[in-house]
């Protein structure tokens, strides 16, 4: 089993992939990028990823329609390494020339892909569930666009694992709950499962689409409808979701307890519904 990278068309170990010092996702973060995860070898999901990745592309002018060749680099990737449990890294850029702000017409992408082993979160988490610390959200307006500009992210994300929790809660001027750093978030309010409406404010992950699939076949509705801090105070459960942690229960934000400070039924029934659509679509165990 092989670590791997992808460069513009040639399979190679990740520690001999390179890129030119003038590449534009390098100096600018002028790029995009996704992360698709494999289990049992087969990536779950892999055409919602590259269809967001793709309209992202549309919105940022990238001149390009790399559907059909990212899947077959993830396949590629895939059964190289012979990884089981794995995630593959994408990344398209506008590509390469002298430094300036304002980019060229005609260049060519840079893509860039990469798989690793993943290492899974520790069982204790699901058990005792993950604490977080909130943080204004101070990003750009189309969260929507999967692109590698991710200071805010990297700076809050920071300041929360040095407090010893999982991930931050980002939060509006007028107090507006979005999501996390790496995540999606839900909150169960007044018995109701709430989650922020899609749209240029948060990153429509594609494991909370699966995660409001799983809501469905539990026979539980979930409301896309924002709700805010003091909201968040009073819920009786919170979780996360994306594609490393699936459904993660938090039970403490701030270091104020969330509900009865353990995980919560709801959660659980999502991640275990969540596990099912995984084994029915990669037939992995």
């Amino acid at each position: 089993m092989t670590e791997l990278a992808y460069v513009n068309g040639a399979y190679m170990p990740i520690e001999q992939a390179m890129v030119p010092v003038e590449d534009r996702g390098m100096q600018f973060g002028d790029s995009l990028y996704e992360v698709v995860r494999l289990y049992g070898g087969v990536p779950f999901r892999d055409r919602g990823h590259l269809e967001r990745m793709q309209a992202g592309a549309n919105v940022v002018g990238f001149e390009t329609d790399f559907i059909a060749q990212l899947r077959e680099v993830i396949g590629v990737l895939a059964s190289r390494s012979g990884l089981d449990d794995a995630f593959v890294y994408l990344q398209v850029t506008r590509g390469v020339c002298p430094r300036i702000h304002a980019a060229p017409d005609g260049l060519e992408p840079t893509v860039i892909a990469t798989v690793r082993a993943f290492d899974r979160l520790p069982g204790i988490l699901y058990r005792k569930g993950a604490s977080a610390y909130t943080e204004p959200d101070i990003r750009w307006g189309r969260r929507d666009v999967k692109a590698t500009t991710l200071l805010p992210n990297i700076l809050a994300a920071t300041r929360v694992q040095k407090k010893g929790g999982y991930d931050a809660v980002f939060f509006e001027e007028d107090r507006v709950v979005t999501e996390g750093t790496v995540s999606n978030l839900f909150a169960v309010i007044d018995g109701e499962i709430r989650t922020h409406p899609v749209g240029a404010k948060i990153l429509a992950g594609i494991t909370r689409g699966a995660t409001i699939e799983a809501a469905g076949r539990a026979g539980l509705n979930v409301r896309e409808e924002a709700f805010t801090l003091e909201d968040l105070w009073h819920a009786e459960e919170l979780f996360f979701t994306n594609t490393y942690c699936e459904v993660l229960p938090v039970v403490t934000v701030d270091e104020r307890t969330i509900g009865e400070g353990s995980p919560g039924p709801v959660a659980g029934t999502l991640l275990e519904h969540f596990k099912n659509i995984v084994r029915e679509e990669t037939g992995h165990h």
